[in-house]
């Protein structure tokens, strides 16, 4: 593998903001969500989700404008002093005000829509093409190990701990007990932990040797509408590529939906249970998304793109039409754990395909593109959802059967057009 020093760098950098990261965008949902607030917070997302909209095209002119080093360095630094204010007003007054609560929810949302297609953009750029599917899994594994300790460490900080576990084992002749505290923490307090790992992960990108494997021109092509033209001109040129990318996020749009705005009202509203169920669930989706970057590269390697793809967009319908239909927590835990396999399976497989097709130095631009159209439907099930009817009792459950229908519904177009994406996923499954 090429520039195995600058890759294993950049995960590692990729990993230490995921951590911190996690915990933060754990811990706010929740916040809003046990003082009553979860409606509200659906409404914010919606008004961040539609300011991704413009952001996203903006990011992936940047992406693709500028040294994707230089890229990371920039938003951490940002992303750092932003976070960085808000806690310490914090510790100052004792308490924060939701509109800075939000603010860090925006900043780290809107990184997101920056972070990742500059992520893979930077590793396509410093690996083979033959290495792309690897990558793209070694992402994932990193990643998801990074996040099941955010999702542990995020229960234990919003509710604290104070109790003694007791090992009791008659048979070994074991039997003694270990008082745990962990103290509860303000979300200010985990606010500081975001901002320290941005700028231990601004010096950490310092360290990556700049050796690109293909030579990508960053030069200035013109203006932003130029430079998005560009983009747009390949999707409407390539119009195969434009549908197969849609049906393939809509995985990526119904696990998000449910993540920010469904999950904390779910477990509260119809499995009756607190901060810590929150936290397995969100250890449940890291395990899933972990078990899907070793499991691509064995059981799945052996199937072609398109077929892996159909049976995990199914999978991942099944899966909220279950949850839709359950309150026990055992349940969906189980099935946290297959979305979390689902989501991250389909992104391993729709990036190498990606790569294989896409020019790098138009990568951060068309992404962008597939990021606004993904976004309008993550929009719309939003401005859905906000609707009061979704808050009462458990009837945040039709929200669930509600988007395992969208996800049969691009299925059902995947199998529609099988044999047409399968000619032209057959250049990405050469190097799959």
């Amino acid at each position: 593998m090429t520039n195995k020093k600058s890759l294993a760098i950049l995960f590692t950098a990729n990993a230490v903001a995921g951590f911190a990261q996690g915990l933060t965008m754990l811990a706010i949902p929740w916040y809003f969500t046990v003082n009553n607030q979860a409606n509200i917070f659906i409404a914010y997302f919606a008004v961040v989700t539609l300011l991704s909209l413009f952001w996203g095209l903006y990011a992936g002119a940047l992406i693709d404008g500028f040294n994707r080093k230089d890229v990371f360095l920039g938003t951490n630094v940002v992303g750092g002093l932003i976070v960085f204010s808000v806690s310490s007003l914090g510790f100052k007054e004792g308490t924060l005000p939701t509109e800075l609560i939000v603010l860090v929810f925006t900043t780290t949302f809107l990184g997101y829509v920056i972070h990742y297609p500059n992520l893979y953009a930077f590793a396509q750029e410093l690996s083979d093409p033959k290495d792309y599917t690897k990558i793209t899994s070694i992402i994932e594994i990193v990643g998801q190990s990074t996040a099941i300790g955010g999702a542990v460490m995020g229960t234990l900080f919003l509710d604290g701990l104070n109790q003694d576990i007791v090992f009791d084992l008659p048979f070994a002749n074991i039997n003694w007990s270990l008082h745990v505290y962990v103290p509860r923490l303000e979300i200010h307090e985990i606010f500081l932990f975001d901002a320290l790992a941005y700028f231990v992960s601004f010096i950490i990108i310092l360290l990556i040797e700049y050796n690109p494997v293909m030579g990508v021109n960053h030069a200035d092509e013109g203006t932003l509408y130029e430079r998005l033209k560009s983009g747009y001109d390949y999707l409407r040129n390539n119009q195969l590529v434009l549908l197969f990318g849609i049906c393939s996020y809509a995985i990526f749009v119904v696990v998000l939906v449910e993540i920010f705005c469904l999950i904390p009202l779910y477990v509260k509203n119809n499995l009756g249970e607190g901060a810590e169920v929150i936290g397995l669930v969100e250890f449940m989706y890291a395990t899933g998304s972990l078990l899907s970057g070793i499991v691509i590269q064995t059981v799945f390697s052996r199937m072609p793109l398109l077929k892996a793809i159909l049976i995990i967009t199914f999978l991942t319908a099944g899966v909220f039409f279950i949850s839709s239909f359950t309150a026990l927590v055992s349940v969906y835990l189980v099935v946290a754990l297959f979305k979390g396999f689902s989501n991250a399976g389909s992104r391993i497989f729709r990036v190498s395909y990606l790569f294989a097709l896409i020019p790098n130095e138009l990568a951060g631009r068309v992404n962008s593109f597939f990021n606004v159209i993904n976004t309008v439907f993550r929009l719309f099930f939003i401005l859905l959802f906000v609707l009061p009817f979704f808050e009462e009792g458990n009837n945040v459950i039709y929200a669930y059967f509600i988007l395992a229908t969208f996800c049969v519904l691009a299925g059902l177009i995947l199998v529609f057009k099988y044999k047409d994406f399968n000619s032209l996923t057959g250049k990405a499954t050469q190097t799959h």
